[in-house]
């Protein structure tokens, strides 16, 4: 043997092992490359990959793999892994990936046919102490333990609840948004505001990255096999070979599948060898050999039986359960060695899957050589402008970038425009003398532009009295429509995922950037057929937006500051109430107070703490299931709901007030739904409650300016008519044509009662089953919204569908589509991918065909609102009127009209609206008029 060279590492890793635990790590959803392909085992596997070499800095690395050919043991024992299910469709596809990735790391593949991974590891860990390396088999399978000796280890991720931890992944961000979205929907709650959004997607990256950080991996050595099975490492062979091991279907002292001897007369059930047992007699007798020699001397009449009756199955799993070390391997330790990573590689892998935050941790690392931007010249002078701009080639697309100060909004300051055609690059500060030879060019429609979020762009230069025309591509648009799953559609993650190189801080480089995203997405979009909708919404809703933001809305501080007042008032007497009520003061906004009070002093029970904090859980579903019998946890409510309601809208809205413009102007973002629906951010105007007084009072503190109105236009049942349309359902179509109230009909439908006879109760029914229709929604999910029983609820789907079958067909078709093409479409072709709509995981599956059942008629609502903003803009431009829209909050628009062109604003708002696209049903608007939003709703 070798003299021992301390400090130098084989690191042997079961690359099997490994992946299997990564794609079953409990998750809500997989993981998908922006092509549909699941990546989750990829993903963690190259996680644990890149943290084992951070962390253990091996000097040899191996990966080995079992391949599928047989091998020795199954020529021994022909059931041997005979009891192990098919393979997973979804994992085999993702292996090839998992050795290009190791391979392009740098680190080797070890395999031999004929035999296990475990043995290829156990010879080369036997050549490695040979050779005087210490050697760690990274591993979760107890088995391998027989190989551990003073120089030989193996790293175990931790078991238990730790291993949970450890490997717990959550849906992707984006898609924890829309279902977190999709459940407010159902219930006709706001939507999430953007900063909610964002904090969840902050939270979910963060857990992801947590969890692998937390990957702990266990040093199992001499002393360590003895604590966790209580034998020896040379004795590890023997105990298995007594307890066998169901995974392989290696019997032990049993006997074999389908060969069980008869119970005893009067016996339940007969007693084997068990791992306590096993360990009790290898330390008995030292050996299996021993033990089967002299098992009348075990201590149970069970284990006894199991020596005498069994001894050849015992032997013959002994056979199979050992690891040899000598297998005929072309490879020693030292060909081992880890190479330099193939950046180039990694690029393409991290691309084609879209590990976005991967592939930009390899590029930090060593970037990938890629084509440098050409040199930007920069234009000082009015003249150098000039000659840069009439030097362009006729027709020739032009993309711009630009470098704003602050907000990308309209509270921010446009300070550097850069340009790009494809052969030069400029850069301009955006100065009045600088801005004003550009006025001509930037307004033209002579030359197509390419910009990345035109809308903005759009805004800034509106600000310093410029008009953009003449915009073709909008790369961000591009990627929304391709990808609406996307967590990103910023340039730079763009440019990470489809180019491969990070953007440099100039404008000139991101414009050039534009222009190369633009060549490669244009083509995708003709490809996926989204040109329509593309050119007939997405583009033009984009110039109708920023006239919106820029225009704004005006808000009357002092409305708020007096309910913000009453507010304090009522917290202050709801404090004192709760003090009462608890016996003692305490801060009511701290969880570990409250749970303190709860469950220690006031011995309320269900009291469950959580395992990283050691605190009692207070969150609002703990806090409602106590509200049903106690009074102090429906004062918490309460308190809470009052808080949240004062900080997020009485505090906050005015503080959103430019003091240029004395209005609000908040950001809609075109790209944050996968559905199509527009969002809105700092501040949320879609998220105002509704339904109540709380709501109806913060919609009062929303103007007129002196002189003006404000109008409010809200499409009637509109996705009920959208399904109508799509489902082509002749009950739906005649009730929406002879102008019924929908919820009436379908309560006559389904419980045979004339709208005549109705009560309350029978319309609220109605109207929760045609929305859960449009929802997706369950059984289950249709008790807990009516607080019926599942059973009920179930009969009222079954008798829907009687009434409506055209809507049955219509939603299997969708289905059946996204298990088809793995997505639906909107009425005007916008797509949604719907992943995991063939996935084995039933709610995963579940979730899926709600998805794909609602995206066509939430998306063709959702095109259908944008369609009439964009018409009823065009139509007040193009009659010259001075009324404008303000605001649009699901299926609700805003306008501010002065009164002398009131009651045409109002018929042009009602006509375009109505007449946005012709369906087989009506579109109907209601439309009202106030000095405030409250009003006028």
């Amino acid at each position: 043997m070798a003299e021992f060279q301390p400090g130098k590492k084989l690191v042997l890793i079961d690359a099997m092992s490994l992946v299997f635990r990564a794609f079953h790590a409990p998750m809500q959803m997989d993981l998908r490359s922006p092509s549909g392909m699941p990546t989750k085992a990829i993903y963690i596997f190259v996680r644990t990959l890149r943290k084992i070499l951070k962390d253990h800095r091996p000097d040899m690395v191996g990966v080995a793999f079992d391949l599928a050919a047989p091998t020795f043991r199954d020529k021994l024992f022909e059931r041997y892994k005979a009891n192990r299910p098919e393979f997973p469709e979804e994992l085999a596809v993702q292996l090839p990936y998992v050795r290009r990735f190791c391979q392009a790391m740098g680190v080797k593949l070890v395999e031999k046919e004929g035999f296990e991974a475990d043995d290829v590891m156990g010879t080369l860990a036997k050549r490695g102490s040979d050779e005087g390396l210490n050697s760690f088999i990274v591993s979760g399978d107890q088995d391998l333990y027989q190989l551990v000796d003073q120089h030989t280890f193996v790293l175990k991720p931790r078991g238990g609840s730790v291993d949970r931890e450890s490997f717990i992944v959550s849906m992707t961000p984006g898609e924890i948004v829309e279902e977190a979205n999709q459940a407010r929907l159902a219930t006709h709650e706001p939507e999430l505001t953007e900063d909610q959004k964002q904090s969840i997607k902050k939270t979910e990256e963060g857990k992801l990255q947590e969890a692998l950080d937390n990957v702990k991996l266990s040093n199992v050595e001499l002393e360590s096999v003895l604590n966790v099975i209580g034998v020896k490492p040379s004795q590890v062979v023997d105990w298995l070979a007594l307890t066998g091991d169901p995974s392989d279907n290696i019997p032990g002292a049993r006997p074999f599948p389908g060969q069980e001897p008869p119970l005893a007369p009067g016996a339940k059930k007969r007693s084997y060898i068990g791992p306590k047992g096993a360990t009790d007699l290898i330390r008995k007798f030292g050996t299996l050999d021993k033990a089967l020699e002299n098992y009348e001397q075990a201590e149970k009449q069970s284990y006894r039986d199991a020596l005498r009756d069994f001894n050849k199955e015992a032997l013959l799993s002994r056979e199979l359960a050992t690891i040899r070390p000598d297998v005929p391997l072309d490879v020693a330790p030292a060909d081992l060695k880890t190479a330099s990573p193939d950046y180039l590689e990694l690029r393409a892998l991290c691309q084609e899957l879209g590990f976005t935050s991967m592939l930009r941790e390899f590029l930090q690392e060593a970037p990938v050589p890629v084509e440098a931007a050409a040199e930007a010249e920069e234009l000082s002078t009015p003249e150098s402008v000039s000659a840069w701009l009439n030097a362009l080639e006729e027709h020739a697309t032009v993309a711009i970038g630009l470098a704003v100060e602050g907000e990308e909004s309209f509270a921010g300051q446009l300070r550097v425009l850069g340009f790009s055609d494809g052969k030069r690059l400029a850069t301009v500060s955006a100065t009045p003398g600088l801005l004003e030879p550009m006025k001509l060019f930037l307004s033209s429609r002579a030359h197509s532009k390419a910009v990345h979020n035109s809308k903005l762009l759009r805004i800034l230069l509106a600000k310093n009295g410029v008009t953009l025309a003449g915009v073709t591509d909008d790369t961000m648009l591009y990627s929304y429509l391709l990808d609406p799953l996307a967590l990103s559609h910023s340039l730079e993650d763009l440019m990470l995922r489809r180019q491969g190189r990070k953007l440099s801080g100039s404008a000139a480089d991101w414009a050039d950037g534009t222009r190369q995203l633009a060549a490669l997405l244009v083509p995708e979009i003709a490809r996926e057929e989204l040109k329509r909708v593309y050119e007939e919404i997405e583009l033009p809703l984009s110039s109708v937006l920023a006239d919106v933001e820029a225009f704004g809305i005006r808000l009357d501080p002092r409305v708020l500051a007096g309910m913000s007042g009453e507010f304090d008032k009522d917290l202050t007497g709801l404090t004192r109430e709760i003090y009462d009520l608890a016996g003692q003061p305490f801060d009511i906004d701290s969880p570990k107070q409250l749970g303190d009070v709860l469950f220690d002093k006031l011995k309320f029970p269900g009291g469950k703490r959580l395992k990283k904090s050691g605190q009692y859980s207070t969150d609002a579903s703990v806090l409602e299931g106590l509200a049903e019998k106690h009074e102090l946890p429906r004062k918490i409510i309460e308190y809470r709901t009052r808080t949240k309601l004062k900080s997020t809208y009485l505090d906050a809205l005015p503080k959103f007030i430019n003091p240029q413009t004395g209005r609000l102007h908040t950001t809609f973002s075109q790209t944050g739904s996968r559905t199509g629906r527009l969002s809105s951010f700092n501040p949320n105007l879609q998220n105002i409650p509704i339904g109540d007084e709380f709501g109806l009072r913060i919609r009062s503190a929303f103007v007129a300016d002196p002189g003006c109105r404000l109008i409010s236009a809200d499409y009637s049942q509109v996705e009920l008519r959208v399904l109508a349309h799509l489902a082509d359902d002749p009950v739906l179509i005649e009730a929406f044509t002879r102008g019924e109230d929908i919820h009436a009909r379908t309560a006559q439908e389904i419980f045979g009662v004339p709208p005549a006879l109705q009560n309350h109760e029978h319309r609220r029914m109605a109207k929760a089953i045609n929305y859960g229709v449009v929802y997706g929604l369950s059984s289950f999910g249709l008790a807990e919204r009516t607080g019926t029983s599942k059973t009920e609820a179930q009969r009222y789907i079954d008798a829907y569908f009687g009434r409506y079958s055209k809507v049955k067909e219509f939603i299997e078709r969708l289905i059946e589509e996204a298990r088809t093409n793995g997505r639906v479409r909107t009425l005007f072709g916008r797509l949604r991918s719907i992943p995991d709509i063939n996935s084995r995981d039933v709610p995963s599956r579940n979730r899926a065909e709600r998805e794909a059942m609602n995206s066509p008629i939430q998306g063709t609502a959702a095109d259908l609102m944008k369609l009439a903003m964009i018409k009823v803009h065009a139509r007040l431009e193009r009659e010259k009127m001075k009324t404008r829209m303000l605001l649009t909050v699901h299926d609700e628009l805003v306008f501010e009209s002065p009164e002398a062109e009131l009651e045409r604003a109002r018929e042009i708002v009602e006509a375009e609206m109505e007449s946005a696209y012709p369906l087989k049903v009506p579109l109907r608007v209601d439309i009202g008029v106030g000095l405030n939003w409250r009003e006028a709703k």
